[in-house]
Formats: structure tokens, C-alpha cells, sequence
């Protein structure tokens, strides 16, 4: 009986300091000599603020990207991997300058049948969704940065996990099945953005 007294006691003590503790807190919040300022801001205040429509990212800057062309053949996801081992990222065209870039490395191969992956795809979008393709490197929407496009028939396809390359020098965006077609591949150099 003395124990379970004692052990009442024990959780009545620790109770009453536990709604003291709280108490003190919430009316008296800051230390002695302190003294939080609420300061309300105005539309004119925050002029600098931009709105970033997609994903919250920021409008970027680019250098003139560096591409590397693979010719072994290797599905979608495999390409992918393949540039993310050598320490690269898989290829995107946002820009017309990476546009011109990249017409400079597929020149060598423009007298020869090859296909190469580049970063876009549309996997995992919802039916009404088929249309917008994502960089898969850096989830950005393809045309988000300048509205730059180059596809084949002058807008995307309207089908399901396609996953876009190139045909030879041409450059212009085709699409494909990402999981069942073998294609060679792009990378380009990781950029400081």
C-alpha cells in the first residue's frame, strides 16, 4: 500500500509541475529584456520577389553545355544511370543554345544510323497529361526555361511512358517507349547553376 501511495504521490508532484511549466510558459514566452517586433509588409515592400509558376524554381542562366554522345544501345532508365555513373547528367535541351551545342556533338554522326536518348519524358503522367514532358534530371517541365521546343511534328505526342531522342543530325525530338526501345545516349556535363 506504501508503494503505490508513494507512487501516486510521485505522478501528482510531476503533474503539477508539468501544467506549471506550461503555464509559465505561455504567459510569459520571452526572457526578461526582450522583446519580439511584428512588422507588417506591403506589396511595395517586396518588389524583388519573384513568383515562380513551376515547381517554385527560379529562373536560371546558362553557359553553353557540354554534350558527350554514347553509341552502346541501352533502354531509357539505362541511359540514364549510365551518364549518372561517369559523374554526368543526362542530356537536356532547354535553350537554344544548348540546342546549338548539341547539333556541334551529333555533327560526327550524322552520316550514321544512331538515335541517341535525351533526358525527356512524360512517365508517370496522368492520362490528360500525356502532352508534358519533364526533364527527368531536374524535373523541370521541357520549355519551362526559354518555351525552347524542337519536336518533330512541332508539338509532343499524346501517348503514354514515351521518353524522347533524336534521330541522327537532324535533332529534332522524337518519342518512343521508354522501357522496351534500345537507343544510344546523351549526357552532358553537370553545370554550377
Amino acid at each position: 500500500m506504501e508503494v503505490l501511495y508513494k507512487n501516486t504521490l510521485l505522478s501528482f508532484v510531476v503533474a503539477v509541475v508539468l501544467v506549471l511549466s506550461i503555464v509559465a510558459a505561455t504567459t510569459n514566452p520571452e526572457p526578461a529584456g526582450t522583446k519580439t517586433e511584428v512588422k507588417s509588409y506591403s506589396p511595395e515592400d517586396v518588389k524583388d520577389v519573384n513568383n515562380f509558376p513551376v515547381n517554385g524554381l527560379p529562373p536560371l542562366t546558362y553557359s553553353s553545355k557540354k554534350y558527350t554522345l554514347h553509341t552502346e544501345v541501352v533502354n531509357f532508365f539505362e541511359a540514364w544511370n549510365r551518364c549518372r555513373d561517369m559523374g554526368k547528367q543526362f542530356a537536356s535541351i532547354e535553350n537554344s543554345q544548348d540546342f546549338a551545342a548539341y547539333r556541334d556533338a551529333v555533327q560526327p554522326y550524322a552520316n550514321v544510323n544512331y538515335t541517341f536518348w535525351l533526358a525527356g519524358t512524360n512517365v508517370g503522367a496522368r492520362s490528360n497529361d500525356y502532352r508534358k514532358f519533364y526533364w527527368i534530371t531536374n524535373d523541370r517541365p521541357v520549355s519551362y526555361v526559354s518555351g525552347f521546343q524542337n519536336w518533330f511534328l512541332g508539338s509532343p505526342p499524346n501517348d503514354a511512358n514515351a521518353c524522347m531522342l533524336t534521330y541522327q543530325s537532324s535533332t529534332l525530338w522524337f518519342t518512343v517507349p521508354c522501357f522496351t526501345t534500345l537507343s544510344s545516349y546523351a549526357c552532358e556535363e553537370p553545370q554550377d547553376v
